[in-house]
């Protein structure tokens, strides 16, 4: 999604990250944890300021120094200059134990969400909070943007298919930041003691990229990846689709060496455009696909363009798809929900009323 040199300059103006706020609270002294990556300056910002109260780091999907591959289990280690642990919570243990948050007075959580229930951040972000109120830990979420803006899209769960890629009852794009998601998450949690560092100027109809956006993960390359992860996330399902998921255009791409693009889009070209979207046809080594390009941030629905790409797909060719092909996962991702975009209407409706909002325009 191109935008004017301006439009950038301008976008570094319209919103801050509220670090001053957050190490004025934590300048008492209580020792404390922190859940991020190295993706965020933060480590590096307390463990100079604040060293002696630094205590431990945890960390989620992708490991801390973010090497491990989707997927990929994670061992905890100490930090190899800080000498203080680094907790795996993608590993043999995804929630804190009592021994990990041992002497720890409060966890500060900043990790880079992307506002996509199956991006794991958010389950260990909940189980996060569920450890701290079970141990008496206060919980401390520094905020962040997140790509989405403001898009709600998807099914919601049916209840039956919660995972740890479908923890929380919340449609696929849920439109919050994480720090709006721990506090649509605390109202389920009894006991959590949560407070959230706000960012400064920042609101949900904010669509465009920032120029400091740093790759959450291996697989979210760009802020065009992130923004486009919920169309073609589906494809993780059906390993005879390709998305570039490894290289420079990760999930913004999808195609297959047996595919025809130029009948994809015929098919989907008009339901694609009314999900704010545009897509032509494009070729990375063997693979004969599409590029997908958000063009009107307003209109986006990106599952439901997703979800009518997998309709042409699976019409068109029914046996390619089909090779190694995992239905269960798929079900996971979508949370056993509808994949027909107008079964979604009353319950996304239903989800506004509950939906958390910090930052209106």
């Amino acid at each position: 999604m191109c935008r004017p040199f301006s439009d950038i300059i301008s976008r570094m103006k319209t919103f801050s990250i509220a670090y001053g706020a957050l190490n004025a609270r934590l300048n008492d002294g209580k020792p404390f944890g922190l859940l991020s990556q190295q993706a965020s300056p933060l480590g590096e910002m307390l463990h100079a300021k604040l060293p002696n109260a630094f205590k431990a780091v945890f960390s989620a999907e992708h490991g801390y120094f973010g090497l491990a591959a989707p997927g990929e289990k994670t061992s905890s280690a100490r930090h190899p200059r800080w000498r203080i642990p680094v907790f795996s919570l993608y590993g043999e243990t995804r929630k804190p134990t009592p021994a990990m948050l041992k002497g720890l007075s409060r966890v500060v959580i900043d990790l880079q969400d992307i506002g996509v229930r199956c991006y794991t951040y958010l389950a260990t972000l909940k189980l996060v909070l569920e450890a701290a109120a079970e141990h008496g830990v206060e919980a401390i979420v520094l905020d962040r943007p997140v790509p989405l803006g403001g898009v709600v899209d998807g099914p919601m769960p049916d209840g039956a298919h919660m995972s740890f890629v479908c923890p929380a009852e919340l449609p696929l794009c849920h439109g919050m930041t994480i720090g709006e998601e721990a506090r649509y998450l605390a109202a389920n949690i009894p006991g959590v003691r949560l407070s959230i560092v706000k960012m400064r100027g920042w609101n949900h109809g904010v669509a465009g990229p920032w120029p400091n956006f740093m790759p959450p993960s291996p697989g979210i390359k760009s802020w065009d990846s992130a923004v486009l992860y919920p169309t073609t996330v589906f494809t993780e399902a059906f390993p005879a689709l390709d998305t570039d998921r490894a290289g420079n255009l990760a999930f913004r791409v999808l195609g297959a060496e047996w595919m025809n693009p130029h009948r994809l889009i015929d098919d989907v070209g008009a339901a694609i455009h009314a999900c704010g979207l545009s897509m032509r046809a494009y070729r990375w080594g063997k693979t004969a696909g599409v590029l997908l390009t958000l063009e009107e941030p307003k209109r986006y629905r990106p599952v439901a363009a997703g979800m009518a790409l997998l309709e042409s797909i699976r019409r068109r060719w029914p046996r390619q798809l089909a090779d190694g092909a995992r239905d269960e996962w798929l079900t996971k991702l979508m949370g056993g929900g509808a994949l027909d975009p107008t079964a979604w209407r009353r319950p996304l409706a239903a989800y506004a009323k509950r939906r958390v909002n910090l930052y209106r325009a």
